[in-house]
């Protein structure tokens, strides 16, 4: 008789974790975190709750997981836009292009789940305010190390801290998520964007 092994013991795994992962980042970007149970997931992907349990823990464990699958489809790509071996203006209106992309050829939500779940922090588990801060530090540090290289560089304005421009950049990152999801128009968007990387960083060349 042929030995059993331990891959083969146990209820066999039937859960499509990507489809998870996708119905769940796609509605709580599009609807709110705090917003959509594990039901609603659960219902959506076509999922078992007890196969979602056992492939995420728990509520807490799939939030997590949700944010790290928005990093990689959505953090990772803004951050790669940050080149230092290119013209201040280049990158700049790069980024501002990236936020400002239209969503509706992409079937993608306004907004950004990062923002919205950075803003809700304290309604999460200890799993998820842990992930929210290591992509937070992702998102500081990278942006950090690009300043300090384009002062170096002589590029980028000299007067203002390092650590003080991050927080100014972030906060217009986190305004322009929300700008989108009031539905401001596009136009007021980009401007706020624009005026505010020209003083941040000292590149009016942007405002042209």
């Amino acid at each position: 008789m042929k030995k059993v092994g331990p891959s083969s013991r146990g209820r066999p795994k039937v859960l499509d974790r990507d489809r998870v992962l996708s119905v769940a980042m796609e509605q709580y970007w599009r609807h709110g975190p705090t917003q959509i149970s594990i039901n609603d997931i659960c219902k959506l992907s076509g999922s078992s709750k007890p196969a979602v349990y056992r492939e995420f823990g728990n509520d807490d464990g799939l939030k997590a997981a949700a944010l790290l699958a928005y990093k990689a489809v959505a953090i990772d790509p803004f951050l790669s836009r940050l080149h230092t071996n290119e013209a201040l203006t280049t990158t700049l209106n790069s980024l501002i292009e990236f936020i400002m992309q239209d969503r509706q050829p992409l079937q993608i939500p306004d907004g950004c789940l990062f923002v919205s779940m950075k803003a809700q922090r304290y309604c999460f588990g200890p799993i998820t305010q842990a992930c929210l801060d290591k992509v937070r530090t992702h998102f500081v540090s990278s942006f950090a190390n690009w300043i300090d290289t384009s002062k170096s560089a002589g590029v980028f304005r000299q007067d203002i801290p390092t650590s003080i421009a991050v927080h100014q950049i972030e906060a217009l990152h986190a305004g322009a998520a929300s700008l989108q999801m009031e539905g401001a128009p596009s136009e007021e968007v980009k401007q706020m964007l624009t005026f505010g990387l020209a003083a941040i960083s000292g590149e009016d060349r942007i405002l042209s």
